[in-house]
């Protein structure tokens, strides 16, 4: 390895995501931005040490100007050393979205709210449209997508 090839690895994050099945995803990357459960957060090399929960959102992962997106559905971050730990029950890759899937949750859903439903069946059907629009997210490569126009009610 050239002086500047080790030195180009010195400014990358190692970026390691864990499911229940094992490890699913492993890259260096010069940023990775994710969304935790109070906002979204951006790490680049030299980030101070943090652990926190994770939202459902979309993990970005910038590397060498390519941005590349995973769905990924809560879990933990934890950021030490150039070193990005994620671990999560859900981590999804372009290939691995059902496009077809999401697109029909996402109509399921918004058409089963416009009936008159209670609050529980409500948060469960919002979720839903939530991951779908994740996914669809990741899929199409749609930009910031503003996933709820209405208040934190719902209305």
């Amino acid at each position: 390895m050239s002086e500047q090839e080790i030195k180009t690895n010195d400014k990358k994050i190692n970026l390691n995501i864990t499911t229940p099945r094992g490890l699913k995803f492993e890259e260096k990357a010069d940023m990775v931005i994710m969304r935790c459960v109070d906002g979204k957060l951006g790490v680049l090399p030299g980030h101070e040490p943090i652990k926190t929960a994770l939202g459902d959102g979309t993990l970005q992962i910038i590397n060498d100007g390519i941005e590349r997106k995973l769905a990924v559905f809560g879990g933990i971050v934890e950021i030490k050393d150039n070193t990005v730990n994620i671990f999560s029950t859900i981590a999804q890759r372009l290939e691995e979205i059902d496009l077809e899937r999401a697109k029909a949750d996402l109509e399921r859903a918004k058409a089963a709210i416009q009936e008159d439903i209670d609050k529980m069946q409500f948060e469960n059907l919002r979720a839903l449209m939530y991951r779908s629009l994740i996914r669809l997210e990741v899929g199409m490569h749609m930009e910031d997508v503003d996933y709820f126009d209405e208040g934190e009610n719902g209305e």
